[in-house]
């Protein structure tokens, strides 16, 4: 009889973990790929990568695996506590048994329980619909070329910008990435300690761009082709940071996104680049609606001149039911249980997709001056994806 394990695993799992999430999605890989170098900062030792995993074992043998991986974001100044889920696996040996669906129910519970409030995967949408997902948060993709530099500061023009790789020895430009990240109005806690691997990760290289001795901004650089992150110190270098990348990267245009709340970035870009438009920033559940609403509401309220008044929600939501008055007046928004009647009543992805979604045919039936607050100022960097 076949003794079965259900639970997190400990330090001793490391290395079959690995071993088995490699042979789970990269077996038929060329060249080969390997979770250790694609997500350093989840998956070596000092991370805690198998305590991090909830995973059905049978006779010891790891069958399948769900990580869970802990983070914090600062939205305006309220934290935010995040699980991101990632490498969803069951060995092809034990498929058709309902390991996944036990690994991810294990996850959210233990979500549930530990006062996470949001959670977010990459993934296939429909698939995880099921346990309280969808598709949310705004992004701005630009597209900047040669050319539109060429046409804004001269055909000949050049600048003496260098880009440099960063390592973890260093210290002192590291902090200087990490502290320009930080002026964003939300933002994911990065340890000092891990930058490196948190900037490697998604095959990514991290680059700081200087003017002589003078640090003007940073990119991280996925695979041949993609900006993972892009910041310039000054908002008006941001072109000359830019064009650093295509020459280190030798192309002749770069595709990246900019969060919402990057105002001076998305307006700077908006008029500068190629071209742009929104997309959705990544898979999300949310388990404190209230948390959620009054952090991001709030992100948007202080950059937007929103319309003020008062509205009830009901949402029943993934955790528990939360009915919620949501006033803004002027950058301020407040939050707050009540027992009055709700203007709207909405189920989870509903309301998911109401406070978060490109579109939300629900925002019809809301009053005028609430109808723009959504959606919210949610959005994800690449590099915090799980």
């Amino acid at each position: 009889m076949d003794n079965i394990y259900k639970g997190r695993g400990s330090a001793a799992d490391n290395k079959q973990l690995i071993e088995v999430l490699d042979d789970v999605f990269f077996r038929d890989e060329v060249p080969e790929t390997h979770f250790m170098t694609l997500l350093p900062k989840l998956y070596k030792d000092k991370y805690q990568p198998a305590y991090n995993n909830f995973m059905i074992k049978e006779n010891g043998a790891i069958k399948a695996s769900v990580g869970l991986f802990p983070m914090t974001m600062n939205a305006g100044g309220i934290e935010i506590k995040i699980g991101g889920i990632g490498n969803v696996a069951v060995t092809r040996d034990s498929r058709g048994k309902g390991y996944m669906i036990e690994c991810m129910n294990m996850c959210i519970e233990q979500m549930k329980n530990d006062g996470t409030d949001i959670s977010l995967l990459g993934g296939q949408r429909q698939r995880y619909e099921h346990f309280g997902y969808d598709l949310a948060g705004v992004s701005v993709r630009v597209d900047v070329a040669r050319r539109n530099i060429a046409y804004i500061k001269g055909a000949d023009y050049t600048n003496s910008y260098t880009a440099r790789e960063i390592t973890q020895a260093d210290i002192e430009i590291i902090r200087k990435i990490k502290a320009l990240h930080e002026t964003l109005c939300v933002y994911v806690n990065r340890p000092e300690e891990d930058y490196d691997d948190i900037l490697r990760s998604w095959n990514s290289v991290p680059y700081a761009v200087f003017d002589g001795d003078e640090f003007k901004g940073y990119f991280s650089r996925r695979g041949e082709g993609n900006i993972q992150e892009l910041k310039a110190v000054n908002v008006e270098d941001t072109l000359d940071v830019i064009l650093c990348a295509l020459n280190t990267m030798g192309k002749d245009e770069l595709h990246f996104t900019v969060p919402p709340y990057d105002t001076e970035t998305c307006e700077y870009l908006c008029v500068n680049s190629n071209g742009s438009e929104l997309e959705p920033s990544e898979n999300t559940s949310i388990f404190n609606y209230s948390k959620f609403i009054k952090a991001f509401l709030g992100v948007k309220a202080r950059r937007l001149k929103l319309g003020e008044g008062s509205i009830v929600l009901l949402i029943h939501g993934i955790k528990k039911d939360e009915q919620l008055r949501i006033t803004v007046k002027g950058s301020e928004v407040t939050v707050e249980d009540t027992a009055d009647k709700p203007d709207l009543e909405l189920g989870h992805l509903e309301a998911c997709r109401l406070l978060n979604a490109l579109y939300s045919k629900n925002r019809e039936k809301l009053p005028a001056f609430a109808a723009g607050w959504f959606p919210v100022d949610y959005s994800f960097f690449q590099q915090d994806n799980v």
